[in-house]
């Protein structure tokens, strides 16, 4: 066995940070750190999903067209996915449709619809 050894009926105590006066600021500031990577990843996914179906393409396709759109617009790609999902499901604001705006000429000719969609679109 490796590690140390602790005599029987002696319990491991964790260790102890020599200053704990920042603890629960970092704690809360990591949570909510890990809060908003969950969104992304989800918004990404969603995004990825959207351009697959949008432009009849492969996910790796839509993949690459977000990678695109955000390196030609100088977005963050959870920028992008954000704005793509948002103007999907209607709940776009004023500057979500803005960004929109400079990202239309980087994606496929058939652009991207504002508003909600009721699945009768045609693909282009």
């Amino acid at each position: 066995m490796s590690g140390k050894h602790f005599p029987s009926g002696e319990p491991s105590q964790p260790q102890q940070a020599t200053d704990d006066s920042g603890a629960p600021e970092t704690l809360r500031d990591e949570v909510a750190h890990l809060h908003e990577a969950m969104k992304s990843q989800r918004d990404i996914g969603m995004a990825i999903g959207l351009v697959s179906a949008r432009f009849s393409c492969s996910t790796e396709q839509a993949w690459r067209t977000i990678l695109r759109v955000s390196q030609d617009s100088n977005t963050k790609v959870r920028e992008v996915a954000r704005v793509l999902v948002s103007t999907h499901d209607g709940s776009a604001d004023a500057e979500s449709l803005t960004l929109l705006g400079t990202f239309v000429h980087h994606l496929p000719p058939s652009g991207w619809p504002v508003g909600t969609t009721t699945g009768d679109d045609a693909a282009p």
